[in-house]
């Protein structure tokens, strides 16, 4: 296995820390839900709702992310749990631009009327933007693409310095507030990444389909920091295409797409291949032409082709960290074309932005 110190991530902060007490001086204050005014439901989900609140003490507009005990989020100690580690890697990513920020958390002691979350109200889902707004699966210009990228993997090479694996990270996680500002949101399938082999292992069934790394699928439960970047790789290309990279239908319709696209050789080559749970499926047997990712990015930049590919390598020890892609050449560009790009991006959503209610995407309570 792959610790965390090796993949880059730092050790996560004591759980102590994070746990609701009046003697603790932890920064996630105890809010009483009082101090906020409910102004509208922004979306349901099976694990509790999101409302679009104003703080009444500062006039804020904040957004509230109510959990409910029961059903995945578990019951009694099972949901205080499920509650404090999404509040603990929220805390942890706190104070970092392009990471959404914690405002409070509380934990009613009646543990069946649920926890909450409050956040900071960050604009639109850049799901929405992809998917509504460019309908016309219009593909991004490249300076546009490498800004948002850029703020994104910003945000994961310190979220996974702080400890943190996000594992469920895709366009409807991804908020854009309408100034150039990109924000990654919604870490309720985030744990701390262990730092001991003997702590694995870790969940395989995370991550949103489209965007969940080909290891996962096969069954790895000793997985880093990784994943994240792989998810990173198919918004990269599902914003340079206009369409989702790998949109598949289940895990083996979705595998298949992978090594159709990328190619089987560099994945059997991998020492950890032959451990993986599902590595003797008939798919990872199965004849596979090379990688045909090039041909199917023809405009992109060498530079940014480079970045890309490093980012969706099937052999989880050959894919680029969060940090080193951010040291690629594509990257290393005047500061004038980048805020050319931030003002292009600004433009895309505007219109949209003032015609609509900005807020979490659905899949924060998915």
């Amino acid at each position: 296995m792959t610790t965390a110190r090796q993949a880059g991530v730092s050790p996560p902060p004591p759980l102590s820390a994070l746990t609701a007490t009046n003697q603790e001086s932890s920064r996630i204050a105890r809010a009483a839900m009082e101090h906020y005014e409910r102004l509208g439901k922004i979306a349901e989900g099976a694990s509790g709702i999101v409302y679009k609140a104003r703080d009444r003490r500062t006039g804020e507009t904040v957004a509230i992310k109510r959990l409910r005990a029961g059903g995945g989020n578990g019951d009694g100690d099972a949901f205080a749990e499920t509650f404090l580690r999404e509040a603990r890697c929220l805390e942890a990513c706190r104070g970092h631009p392009c990471l959404v920020e914690l405002r409070a958390a509380h934990r009613d002691d009646d543990a069946s009327a649920g926890a909450f979350l409050v956040m900071e109200y960050a604009g639109r889902s850049l799901a929405e933007v992809v998917r509504e707004d460019r309908a016309g699966r219009r593909p991004f210009p490249e300076a546009q693409v490498r800004l948002v990228v850029r703020r994104l993997l910003e945000g994961a090479a310190a979220m996974h310095a702080r400890g943190v694996l996000h594992r469920d990270l895709k366009p409807d996680n991804v908020l854009l507030d309408g100034r150039g500002g990109v924000k990654i949101c919604d870490f309720g399938l985030s744990r701390a990444a262990d730092t001991d082999a003997c702590n694995a292992p870790y969940t395989p069934g995370v991550a949103t389909l489209w965007y969940r790394a080909p290891e996962l699928i096969l069954g790895s439960r000793d997985y880093d920091a990784g994943v994240d970047t792989w998810a990173l790789g198919c918004i990269m290309a599902e914003l340079l295409a206009g369409a989702p990279l790998f949109p598949g239908r289940s895990e083996m319709d979705q595998l298949n797409r992978v090594f159709d696209t990328l190619g089987m050789q560099d994945m059997r080559s991998w020492p950890g291949f032959a451990r993986l749970p599902r590595a003797e499926s008939g798919l990872c047997h199965r004849s596979r032409p090379p990688s045909r990712l090039r041909e199917m990015f023809p405009a992109l930049s060498a530079a940014g082709f480079d970045v890309l590919s490093g980012l969706l390598a099937c052999r989880p020890d050959r894919r680029l960290t969060a940090a080193e892609a951010l040291r690629c050449p594509w990257f290393a560009e005047a500061a004038a074309p980048e805020a050319m790009a931030a003002d292009q991006l600004r433009a895309s959503c505007a219109a949209s932005l003032a015609s609509s209610v900005a807020g979490v995407p659905e899949a924060i309570v998915a």
